[in-house]
């Protein structure tokens, strides 16, 4: 029994350890600080009635988890955004009930925070993806989201949606 106590405390040491090397609270992790919570699309200046995502944290300060309900009959997601205290990036997991699994890969350009993901078009096509979640203030974010044809020297807008917390 007294075995069994010190290794359980050992462990939890142990994770706390790397809990706290995980959350190096540099700015880039902190980045998102503002992102729990319930997020409801404006459009035409309007509110919509239901969250488009709901935010929560996740293992440790600089990660969450997101469930996102795509409207009336639409599909849901969830996804999960974290900053890796190894390799100082945001990255961005995601899987849907319409099949997808993805994985986006997350760099820092003009301090803004994109992921980035090559996608095959129908015809064989090669095309990067990036989207970006900025977070204006508190409770705004503006989501954009672009494409490129020539391994991003050049990007065409897809959309822009902006989001309110509340």
């Amino acid at each position: 029994m007294k075995k069994l106590n010190v290794l359980t405390i050992t462990m939890l040491l142990l994770f706390q350890v790397n809990t706290l090397f995980a959350q190096n609270h540099s700015d880039d992790s902190n980045y998102y600080k503002d992102w729990e919570g319930m997020w409801y699309e404006v459009v035409d200046e309007k509110t919509n009635e239901f969250p488009s995502f709901v935010v929560t944290k996740s293992l440790y300060d600089s990660s969450f988890e997101e469930v996102w309900m795509q409207g009336k009959g639409g599909h849901y997601g969830k996804a999960w955004r974290a900053f890796d205290g190894r390799t100082k990036k945001w990255d961005f997991a995601w899987i849907s009930t319409d099949g997808l699994f993805q994985l986006w890969d997350g760099k820092k350009i003009d301090g803004i925070w994109y992921i980035y993901k090559y996608f095959i078009l129908d015809n064989g096509e090669k095309v990067l993806s990036r989207q970006a979640f900025i977070v204006n203030d508190k409770t705004h974010m503006t989501r954009t989201s672009e494409h490129s044809r020539d391994e991003g020297k050049t990007w065409t807008l897809r959309f822009i949606e902006k989001f309110v917390k509340k």
